[in-house]
């Protein structure tokens, strides 16, 4: 007996004690909190204090809830300091305790933070499983706030993976959501969004008008920290969206507003140097003088911070900036230091613009970079698809999961209440276990009826598809085979036919030149049935050469009398692959129907930019034809399909005995 009074008195003590003591160290881990949240420190210092609290935290004997609650805030800690894998691995013992106690709200945040740490890397697939998770346990606690922010950032990953639509339509969720429960930061985040979303739309009037939003609710926050970061933010984004429609002055006007904000170099050192590369970026388009010594103190702030991005894009813009003031060396390093920190960090889009500027440093490798440009375009296509299809994948299998364990907690509850009734009621129970088990089956069956008219359902669009594709292959493939293929090969019978009079030596040698070209064209053949999903030789060599081959083929080849007038300046060097493919076919469109048709003495080519359009016109003394009779021909077809796709413009004027006019207008800005 006495032994158990000191038994009892020793458990008291304990627990008194370790109840006292509780206080002291959640004030002890209150103040390595602190500290460590003080930007005041150097990293090292505030890792040291990180490290003290959680220490701590393991050795303490606090209750699950209060463990979990400190090792949020440590979470937090390591993520503003950026040290991610100490963060994953917090997160991933908060899920460990929260999933043993079954905390379903606590679960769904740590699945929440793992998406966070996912999505800073680009995983943007595990993040979205995590989110969707997250989403889906919110969901079911009927906590408003912490869905909209879980929903919000699966919008984010939408616009990553550029599903614009996909994110505009999660955010105006959000946005509802957020409205209903008066969170007006939250409702800054979603006008933020839908700008983004809708300028990638190319909605450009309505992203701005989304950004402007924003920029307004940022008075109606009450936190005055963020309210400077908020606005800054904003004017980036509505700078940007200036940028993509290149009215440079306004752009240049917002970026120096956001950099008038005090502190902001100290507060986002990462905002604060995207603002002002931008800013130097816009004085540059401007005029083309001016932004250096901007662009240098930007790219200066990025190294010294190590914002990878950053350094790869202002890098890209001096690599601009060089070239304009013809200092091709110093584009050339610049450009190549870009390229390899964009390489080894897997910013491919970033790649991409550095392999276009190599083709105009580099001009005899260009094309080379070209090659591996129109190479790494389509594999990043072909990469966004799949994410966007693993995405879906992921929310429709989470959907399947969730269902089937709910469908398993309820046979479990039904079996459970089954063996209790069958104690007392055995005769009973088993008429309604027989009852049951037929509902169940009939239930069953419908089901799998249902999921098999949604596969069938599924079949028939996923047909439909297919032949979409094979309709447009099949009409690229003619495209293809009547204005390159047949063309040339036209070109090499009527070279083949006018020396087929002659015996001579030279004439013998021309032959044979044509039979080889012959030769040539054949092989092209070959590869072009191998390799369809290829882009045609205009998509990937420079236009300017492939354009001169075709004139100085024109004028060695046909007797007309050949004038061509082409003004080649910075806005047709930059034209989109597509519109230099369909303009150059085009041309030789027109020209093979001149040779073959048109008994022309002369022709006369003029090519230029003006205003952001392409001009091309195009003109013979030849026949001319009847516009009424022949307006159906697949050449001329051809030629405004083309035109069509480029949303240009094209007349074909012609009378016979005066001759044959094409127009061509194309505009170089979507």
């Amino acid at each position: 007996m006495k032994q158990i009074i000191i038994l009892f008195g020793f458990i008291f003590f304990v627990g008194c004690n370790s109840n006292e003591r509780n206080p002291i160290i959640q004030k002890k881990l209150d103040s390595y909190f602190e500290n460590s949240s003080n930007v005041n420190l150097d990293k090292e210092i505030r890792l040291k204090y990180i490290d003290s609290a959680k220490n701590l935290i393991q050795e303490a004997s606090a209750n699950d809830s209060i463990k979990i609650k400190n090792y949020f805030k440590l979470a937090n800690r390591y993520f503003i300091l950026l040290e991610y894998e100490e963060y994953k691995k917090t997160t991933n013992k908060i899920l460990d305790i929260s999933q043993s106690i079954n905390d379903s709200s606590n679960i769904a945040k740590a699945e929440y933070y793992l998406g966070d740490y996912y999505f800073s890397f680009s995983k943007n697939d595990s993040a979205y499983y995590y989110y969707l998770g997250a989403e889906k346990k919110y969901e079911k606690i009927q906590d408003k706030s912490n869905l909209a922010r879980t929903i919000l950032h699966k919008a984010y990953i939408l616009l990553f993976e550029k599903d614009f639509l996909g994110s505009e339509s999660e955010t105006i969720r959000v946005l509802n959501i957020a409205k209903e429960i008066n969170d007006q930061s939250l409702i800054y985040e979603c006008y933020v969004n839908l700008g983004s979303s809708l300028s990638g739309l190319g909605n450009f009037e309505k992203g701005l008008e989304y950004h402007q939003k924003a920029l307004i609710q940022i008075k109606n926050i009450d936190d005055e920290n963020y309210k400077p970061v908020f606005k800054a933010q904003t004017l980036n984004n509505i700078g940007f969206v200036y940028l993509s429609i290149d009215k440079f002055n306004e752009a240049s006007q917002i970026f120096a507003e956001g950099l008038k904000i005090n502190n902001l170099k100290d507060i986002q050192p990462v905002l604060y140097s995207s603002l002002l590369d931008n800013y130097a970026y816009s004085i540059f388009k401007t005029n083309k003088n001016e932004g250096l010594e901007d662009f240098q103190k930007a790219l200066a702030v990025r190294d010294e911070i190590g914002d990878v991005l950053g350094k790869i894009n202002s890098r890209i813009h001096l690599t601009e900036y060089y070239l304009s003031q013809n200092d091709t060396l110093k584009a050339l390093q610049l450009n190549s230091e870009a390229n390899k920190l964009a390489k080894e960090s897997h910013y491919n889009k970033e790649v991409l613009v550095t392999l276009d500027f190599f083709t105009k440093l580099l001009p005899k490798e260009g094309l080379s970079y070209a090659r591996d440009y129109i190479k790494l375009n389509d594999s990043l296509q072909k990469q966004e698809r799949a994410t966007r299809n693993k995405l879906a994948r992921i929310e429709f299998e989470t959907d399947e999961i969730i269902s089937e364990k709910e469908t398993i907690s309820n046979q479990r509850k039904i079996i459970l209440i089954a063996s209790l009734l069958i104690i007392s009621f055995s005769f009973l129970l088993y008429v309604i276990l027989y009852q049951r088990s037929k509902h169940k089956e009939l239930v069953f069956t419908q089901q799998q009826q249902e999921s098999n008219e949604e596969i069938y359902r599924l079949m028939l669009n996923n047909q439909e598809d297919i032949d979409e594709v094979r309709r447009n292959v099949k009409r690229n493939i003619g495209l293809e085979l009547h204005d390159n293929i047949l063309n040339r090969l036209a070109g090499v019978r009527l070279n083949l036919f006018s020396i087929s009079r002659k015996q001579d030596e030279e004439t013998i040698k021309k032959a044979l030149e044509h039979i080889d070209y012959i030769r040539v064209i054949e092989q092209e053949i070959r590869a072009f049935s191998h390799h369809l999903h290829n882009e045609s030789e205009i998509y990937k060599s420079g236009f300017k050469n492939i354009l001169e081959e075709l004139l100085k083929n024109q004028k060695e080849t046909y007797s007309p009398e050949c004038n061509f007038e082409i003004y080649y300046d910075d806005a047709m060097n930059n034209m989109s692959p597509e519109i230099k493919m369909n303009v150059y076919r085009i041309i030789q469109e027109a020209f093979n129907n001149i040779n073959k048709y048109a008994n022309a003495t002369k022709i006369g080519l003029i090519l230029d930019t003006e205003d952001d359009f392409l001009h091309l016109e195009i003109n013979d003394n030849g026949i001319g034809f009847d516009e009424k009779k022949v307006k159906n021909g697949i050449g001329l077809k051809n030629m405004k399909s083309r035109t069509e796709s480029m949303k240009g413009q094209i007349s074909i004027t012609s009378e016979k005995g005066k001759g044959t006019l094409i127009k061509l207008k194309v505009p170089l800005v979507n």
